[in-house]
């Protein structure tokens, strides 16, 4: 199998047409269309279905698309270790941050990072554990800086813990479960989740079955938490949030935190990355600066 190959197949599932990815490439239409069958006949099935409407993919073609996306992001990143290695300071590294160190940690890491490897291109998304898995797997981010439970590490993922931080229970100054001192109490409020239930924005649900009451059932999942103060500024909601990031909005948004008795669970912030891979020079050079930032 060729790496061009792969890489225009990936093109293909992109635009949608085999036409509109050779364009891209700046080939042919009947070469492509010739290097796609030949790919078909190496792997002995059909991969692409053509018909007027478009471009389709059979069961085997979307198996090698997972293939094809990270045996072409391993070239890629082969290449760059290499180059780095030869002193090139070029490339990019590929990231997911929870807001929480995006607010915190990653912009301490990065001022020193830049002004030392200014040609390197650092794509930074946000991401928190579990929903980034799939994206580490597949060679999409070199790594992630999330919180993490011990119980959600997926096979050939691999946390290096860094740091904790705190969680606050808040909700709006008009709201009246701000006065709550205790879960019982907040039993019964309408509750907003930055997570589904396996991720960290609902870690609340952990203090609830250790206190013996049945965790709330979210009225609404918001996984843009740095939309979340908006939605609770203006709604009865409440919520948990960072707490970096609850000192930042509090008072513009007339928050207030929920001082309950419980101690609450502090999230576990780690590196996560796939196990056995190594990282490239740069993205090395990168962690090595959040690593001091994290404990400064």
């Amino acid at each position: 199998m060729k790496i061009q190959t792969l890489t225009a197949f990936l093109r293909i599932e992109e635009l949608g047409s085999i036409r509109a990815a050779a364009a891209a490439l700046h080939v042919s239409q009947p070469a492509l269309t010739q290097a796609i069958q030949q790919l078909e006949e190496e792997l002995g099935a059909q991969l692409l279905i053509r018909s007027p409407s478009g471009i389709a993919f059979t069961d085997y073609g979307r198996a090698v698309l997972g293939h094809a996306r990270l045996m072409v992001s391993e070239t890629q990143r082969v290449k760059e270790e290499i180059a780095q290695m030869r002193g090139d300071g070029a490339g990019q590294i590929r990231l997911a941050a929870s807001p929480a160190i995006s607010l915190s940690l990653l912009p301490l890491a990065l001022r020193p990072f830049t002004r030392k490897f200014p040609q390197v291109r650092v794509h930074c998304i946000d991401g928190v554990s579990p929903m980034v898995h799939p994206a580490l797997r597949s060679g999409a981010l070199d790594f992630a800086l999330t919180p993490v439970r011990t119980d959600e590490i997926e096979t050939g993922l691999v946390a290096e813990w860094l740091c904790e931080r705190e969680v606050v229970v808040t909700a709006h100054r008009d709201n009246p479960f701000h006065r709550a001192r205790s879960l019982s109490e907040l039993a019964c409020a309408r509750w907003v989740h930055a997570t589904p239930r396996n991720g960290p924005g609902a870690a609340i649900d952990a203090l609830f079955l250790k206190a013996g009451l049945e965790p709330p059932t979210p009225v609404m999942v918001c996984e843009s938490l740095l939309g979340l103060p908006e939605i609770v500024r203006d709604t009865d909601l409440v919520t948990t949030l960072p707490e970096v990031l609850f000192e930042r909005v509090r008072h513009t948004h007339g928050l207030r935190r929920i001082k309950l008795t419980e101690p609450l669970p502090k999230l576990q912030i780690a590196i996560l990355h796939r196990e056995h891979v190594p990282l490239t020079p740069v993205a090395q050079e990168l962690l090595g600066w959040v690593r001091q930032a994290a404990n400064s």
